[in-house]
């Protein structure tokens, strides 16, 4: 199975400059814990709830006060949607990430999550 048979094509996305209040909300909004972080068209980074909860364990400043920028991750690991489904998931494993922007062209074209990958086995049989 390829990558393309199972990816989220309606990536929610972010700006570095947004605060992590708009993050949170995002998150709440979309029932998501990550999302890739775009610029002018290209993935800068990823954001996901355990990088904004360690940043807030060791600043003093607040969700308002923080942006996008404050606690992403820039080398985002990243798979074509030609990848197999199986050496994606032996990527997350290996690398102890919950998801996988798919990029094409330099374009962030889906996302697959662990739980994608759990739901698309599941319904196999």
């Amino acid at each position: 199975m390829k990558v393309v048979e199972l990816m989220n094509k309606n990536v929610v996305t972010c700006h570095s400059s947004e605060t992590l209040t708009v993050i949170v909300n995002k998150f709440e909004l979309f029932n998501i814990a990550g999302m890739p972080v775009v610029e002018k068209g290209k993935l800068i980074g990823i954001v996901c709830q355990s990088d904004i909860l360690g940043k807030l364990k060791e600043e003093k400043r607040t969700l308002h006060e923080l942006t996008v920028k404050d606690v992403m991750v820039e080398k985002v690991i990243t798979v074509p949607p030609t990848e197999s489904v199986f050496n994606m998931a032996k990527i997350m494993v290996e690398k102890h990430i919950n998801r996988i922007p798919i990029v094409e062209n330099d374009a962030v074209v889906g996302i697959v999550t662990r739980g994608d990958i759990i739901k698309a086995v599941a319904e196999c049989g």
